[in-house]
């Protein structure tokens, strides 16, 4: 890894963690249903950047489950493709297959065609 590459990843880690402390600010000042999920998958993509698979597997799942709740389709679907790509990332192939295939029907439901099939094509090769 190159020293450019060491800055740029430690920028956007860094710009995540930004956003997900102004997201809960808000979440504070606003209506926390709004911004719960967006909150958790915010979280659980911190978790997964620093290597702590174990609490970023049950943010995922929040976030999920904060979405179906709320009836954000579009974001549940977000959310099940971020999980496949962590179990994708962490070797955990049966799992990402399970929800990217989740994401793709989510995406179909909201009309994200284009989403939808890209998540269809990344099943393809798990």
């Amino acid at each position: 890894e190159t020293n450019s590459s060491k800055w740029f990843v430690k920028k956007w880690i860094a710009r995540g963690e930004e956003s997900k402390v102004y997201i809960e600010k808000l979440a504070v000042l606003a209506s926390t249903w709004t911004l719960q999920n967006k909150t958790l998958l915010l979280q659980a993509e911190g978790q997964f950047s620093a290597g702590n698979f174990e609490a970023a597997e049950k943010l995922y799942d929040d976030a999920i489950l904060s979405s179906k709740e709320h009836k954000f389709v579009n974001e549940e679907a977000l959310a099940n493709e971020l999980a496949g790509h962590f179990y994708l990332d962490t070797g955990r192939m049966d799992k990402s297959l399970r929800y990217f295939s989740q994401a793709e029907e989510k995406y179909r439901e909201w009309g994200a065609v284009a989403k939808a099939n890209f998540c269809e094509w990344l099943t393809m090769d798990i």
